[in-house]
């Protein structure tokens, strides 16, 4: 039985569909973003290692995006269920880059993402005196990592719903397969069934054509 009945759209064919365009375009976006900043950083320092877990993580979904919008289009069932489990490892490995992120932001020794840095070289260059350059660069810290916390929460609840959605066209082509399946078998069952015997011969039957001289007259 599928998790959701309805959608937004009234189908969860067409919101499965809805779903893939969008987050091809939100991959291709945040790809194309995040490759442009990290060209920008590496101009002062070699990409980190949340940049190149970030950048990885967008081409990987950008192929299990066309994979879905191929899975809903061609009810390809192995397609459709392997974006769900891509998403949500995607999410959970951005989750653990955010957390990692978090605690290490104002560690000297830490190398931050391209957002992180972009926003604080930003804000470093405005400031005036060294002081206060330190004093800004923590406070970018603080206001990047609460922008990309923002940011991955709107893609989180997008992921949830999209999942539920996907999932629940999943579970509707999965019910009809098998009910189809079972038909078949039924048929099957019935075509193999021995057929009932015809013409017995008249030796078997109590009655029709005896002889007369078994039967028995008055007087």
């Amino acid at each position: 039985m599928a998790i959701l009945k309805r959608s937004c759209f009234g189908d969860v064919k067409i919101d499965s569909f809805v779903i893939a365009g969008i987050w091809i375009g939100l991959t291709l976006i945040s790809l194309g973003y995040s490759a442009y900043r990290v060209s920008i950083v590496s101009a002062f320092r070699p990409p980190s290692v949340t940049d190149v877990i970030n950048l990885s993580v967008y081409i990987v979904s950008l192929i299990a995006q066309i994979l879905l919008m191929v899975g809903v289009a061609q009810e390809v069932l192995s397609l459709i269920l392997t974006w769900v489990n891509v998403t949500i490892t995607c999410t959970a490995t951005t989750l653990l880059v955010c957390i990692y992120v978090t605690v290490n932001v104002f560690n000297p020794d830490f190398v931050p993402d391209a957002d992180v840095t972009t926003l604080a070289l930003i804000t470093a260059i405005a400031a005036g005196s060294e002081n206060q350059r330190l004093s800004t660069i923590r406070g970018a810290g603080v206001v990047a990592i609460t922008i990309v916390w923002f940011i991955w929460g709107v893609f989180f609840l997008l992921t949830v719903y999209g999942c539920l959605v996907v999932h629940s066209h999943y579970q509707n082509l999965r019910d009809a397969a098998i009910a189809i399946a079972r038909e078949q078998q039924q048929m099957v069952d019935m075509g193999n069934q021995p057929a009932m015997p015809d013409n017995q011969p008249y030796s078997n039957q109590p009655y029709g054509n005896q002889p007369y001289g078994s039967q028995a007259y008055g007087n």
